[in-house]
């Protein structure tokens, strides 16, 4: 392993920088491509439906499991958390409108933009629809905020389990596979309000920085913790749990619901990423229990 890369294991970071640093990029790309890419309304729905399942999965075989354990195999308490992140998204979403979904079954519109849940009319808004971008910023970089945490929460909670640079895995690709979809509401958004090219750049580039500093910002917060590293740890878990829970549920899943015509293509890439949510946590199960045993084996006196 190259002498970096230890270090972040040896120090319970894991892959951490290496993920913030793809999530980062991932966000850029995906509110940099509205202005040139037209990704069309099928292809989409595909995307959409499969972030639904790694997003439903993650929260709710990775996330919510990990939280009780670190609660001290406290479900109940866990689970209250849960519902409490759940909760604060819901409300996170009425008051902000990060999303706004298609009608039903509206077939007959090609979604030109990525993401393009808004439906603005052309040419340069005016009045308060020209800052209506801001409401979508504001919401979604809270909701990013709260991904860097529970990113950095579950690397820590991962690694003090041998989880080495798998550590977070999971919670990772449900972070990196939801958040240019979120950038690309922005873009998007100030499009249609006739923001320059410039000043798109620029909050895109903002935006891509704030799960980092959600993930730094709770790791820098632990220390105040103390002895109490681990509820915290735990209850952040649990929050992200029900996060991830509520994004799906509410936000992606009733895509599925909505484009009838797509039923069957729509439920396999639900269905795909819900597996791919799955096998990532068995593969990180695997390799705790492999940490856990090699000390052992290690310290086994050799046969004569």
């Amino acid at each position: 392993m190259h002498p970096l890369l230890a270090a972040l294991s040896d120090a319970g970071l894991g892959g951490l920088p290496i993920f913030l640093a793809l999530i980062a990029a991932a966000a850029f790309v995906g509110g940099s491509s509205v202005s040139f890419l037209a990704l069309g309304h099928r292809p989409m729905q595909v995307l959409l439906s499969l972030a639904g399942g790694v997003l439903l999965g993650v929260g709710m075989l990775h996330l919510l499991p990990h939280a009780a354990h670190a609660l001290r195999g406290e479900v109940e308490t866990a689970a209250i958390w849960a519902v409490v992140g759940f909760f604060l998204m819901f409300l996170l979403e009425r008051v902000f409108h990060g999303h706004a979904h298609h009608t039903a079954d509206d077939d007959s519109h090609e979604c030109g933009h990525a993401h393009d849940h808004h439906h603005h009319a052309a040419g340069p808004a005016t009045g308060a629809g020209r800052w209506a971008w801001l409401g979508a910023f504001a919401g979604l970089a809270l909701h990013s905020l709260a991904d860097g945490a529970a990113l950095a929460a579950s690397v820590r909670a991962d690694a003090a389990h041998g989880g080495g640079l798998l550590s977070g895995l999971a919670t990772f690709l449900a972070i990196l596979l939801h958040k240019p979809f979120d950038a690309a509401i922005i873009a998007t958004l100030m499009i249609g309000a006739g923001a320059t090219p410039r000043g798109r750049t620029l909050v895109n580039a903002a935006y891509a920085c704030v799960v980092p500093l959600g993930a730094i910002g709770f790791l820098a917060s632990l220390r105040l913790f103390g002895a109490h590293q681990g509820d915290a740890l735990g209850i952040a878990m649990a929050m992200a749990a029900g996060a991830f829970i509520c994004i799906a549920a509410a936000d992606l899943l009733p895509e599925v619901q909505f484009h009838s015509h797509d039923r069957v293509l729509l439920t396999a890439s639900l269905a795909l990423g819900l597996a791919i949510a799955w096998g990532i946590t068995v593969l990180e199960r695997s390799s705790h229990a492999h940490a856990a045993h090699a000390p052992a084996r290690a310290a086994a006196p050799s046969a004569p």
